[in-house]
């Protein structure tokens, strides 16, 4: 079996330097960036949340009734 190796698409220098690819590609960077920075203040806020909630909480507190398993009832 004979295979090729893949390259890259040849872009003419020309295209690269127009401001058409600078202005898509600065915008597509602001984008990127706006959306990089609102998951990362989501996953601080989640591990504030979650920090707040465990060592707010007792371990050995149980709110709920506590019942032995026995096998076979129901």
């Amino acid at each position: 079996m004979n295979r090729t190796p893949t390259t890259a698409v040849a872009v003419p220098l020309e295209l690269l330097k127009s401001r058409t690819i600078r202005v898509l590609t600065e915008s597509f960077q602001e984008a990127f960036t706006a959306a990089y920075d609102e998951e990362r203040a989501r996953k601080d806020t989640a591990k504030r949340r979650l920090l707040t909630e465990l060592l707010g909480a007792d371990e050995f507190a149980n709110p709920q009734p506590h019942e032995d398993y026995r096998p076979g009832t129901a």
